[in-house]
């Protein structure tokens, strides 16, 4: 992430920027506020009192800056029609009152100004001559003053409250509302949502949009978690279905024929149930690791041939009718693999089974090898399955058309040897058979034994 991009950074900046929009919105009220400085006409009875002085041409010529005229009354400025020093001013004013001193000696009729602590009058003329003088304010004129002052603060104060309450919105609807956004989204991951409502916020390039990116993230693994738990009770129940089946037709055959030759082949089927089912539910278990990275697989020879012929023994064993149907093509190259022998049968189990249940017609089993690996097929010589469903077959409790066969399953088999599958390194396709038919294939990367 950039500087510029920080969110403290740009929290600085934009308290300074608000914070000299409200210094100068302040300063700009109070002047548009403030009563700008009015001069008034000379009072007459000053008029008269400096008429003595001011009426004599060779005393108001000697008049300069400086200059005591009568009582208080200082000269403050003087102009003269010509010569060398025409213009005259009190240094002690013309330093900060220049531009005042130079616009009152402009003026058409004498008027009388504050300046400071002072009062200044004037122009008086006399024969081309202007001055103008000063006398200390009165206590009145300088109430007056501070009246004037207090309004100008009072106008400040009220634009300082208002810039703050706007601050206040301003930093509540860039900040704070994000963050309630991030509260929401919180508590919708809490109800179970895979993508919470964050609105515009993961495209945020500060530290609130890292966090709702994370956010995002976190909600979508959570869900995906739940998913595989919910897989994981499903498959459970899906795979410790066949071998309870036949569990329970060796213990009623059994028990019928208790004293026949059966009754052995009968207990010894039962056994086998028995020990598979056991593995089972520790492949089921396993293969949840495996996807997790957890535990490593448990490979060993398997001759595939052998596990396949196993497994039809078994299918028939349920239902006499699934070894009439199930044929193995014994002329191909069946291999022996390094893998896991479970895991491989229950990939192979869950696609014959279901290709069994969806058809009454013949399922066959052949194998196919390349350079690189082996192909397993299942096909079946059913109706096959729309073009436009093929893709959702290895989805968690999808079914094509549970309707058109009863004995139609909760639609977990092939997503299961899907998994299973991949954790052994191979893929599984589905496509409907040129001839006719639902075809499955189970490719495995061929080792070396």
């Amino acid at each position: 992430m950039r500087w510029y991009h920080s969110l403290s950074l740009r929290l600085l900046l934009l308290f300074w920027i608000l914070l000299f929009a409200v210094a100068s919105s302040g300063y700009l009220l109070a002047l548009w506020f403030s009563k700008p400085i009015a001069p008034e006409p000379v009072p007459a009875t000053v008029q008269s009192s400096l008429a003595p002085i001011l009426s004599d041409v060779t005393t108001f010529r000697s008049l300069t800056p400086g200059r005591l005229v009568a009582g208080d009354y200082r000269v403050a400025a003087s102009l003269a029609p010509s010569g060398p020093e025409r213009l005259q001013l009190d240094r002690t004013l013309s330093a900060a009152h220049r531009r005042m001193l130079m616009q009152q000696l402009e003026a058409d009729e004498p008027q009388q100004v504050p300046l400071g602590n002072r009062m200044l009058l004037g122009p008086f003329r006399l024969e081309g001559y202007r001055i103008l003088v000063t006398r200390p304010i009165t206590v009145d004129e300088r109430e007056q003053q501070v009246i004037s002052e207090q309004q100008t603060q009072r106008v400040q104060t009220l634009a300082l409250l208002v810039g703050s309450l706007a601050i206040a919105i301003l930093l509540g609807a860039w900040l704070v509302m994000p963050l309630r956004r991030l509260t929401h989204a919180t508590r919708e991951i809490a109800r179970g949502s895979e993508q919470p409502d964050l609105r515009r916020l993961p495209r945020r390039n500060d530290e609130l949009g890292e966090l709702a990116r994370a956010l995002a993230s976190t909600a979508h693994d959570l869900a995906v978690s739940r998913d595989a738990q919910r897989r994981l009770l499903s498959d459970v129940s899906h795979e410790l279905r066949s071998p309870l089946a036949r569990m329970q037709v060796a213990l009623m055959l059994s028990q019928d024929e208790a004293d026949s030759p059966e009754r052995g082949g009968h207990m010894a089927q039962l056994g086998r149930d028995l020990e598979r089912l056991s593995t089972i539910i520790e492949r089921i278990l396993s293969l949840s690791r495996l996807e997790n990275g957890l535990v490593k697989l448990q490979t060993e020879p398997v001759d595939v041939r052998k596990l396949v012929g196993q497994l039809v023994k078994d299918l028939t064993y349920v239902d006499a009718k699934h070894g009439e149907r199930l044929q193995v093509r014994e002329s191909d190259d069946w291999p022996v693999l390094e893998s896991d022998p479970e895991l491989l049968r229950l990939v192979l189990e869950n696609l014959v089974r279901n290709a069994l249940q969806y058809t009454d017609d013949a399922v066959e089993i052949s194998c196919e090898a390349t350079a690189s690996d082996y192909t397993m097929i299942i096909r079946d010589h059913g109706p096959g399955v729309p073009a436009e469903h093929l893709a959702q077959l290895f989805t968690p409790f999808y079914r094509a058309d549970p309707s058109r066969n009863h004995k139609a399953g909760v639609g977990l088999g092939m997503a299961l040897s899907l998994r299973a599958a991949a954790v052994l390194g191979g893929t599984v396709n589905a496509r409907n058979h040129p001839e006719g038919g639902l075809e499955i294939q189970v490719v495995i990367p061929a080792q070396a034994t």
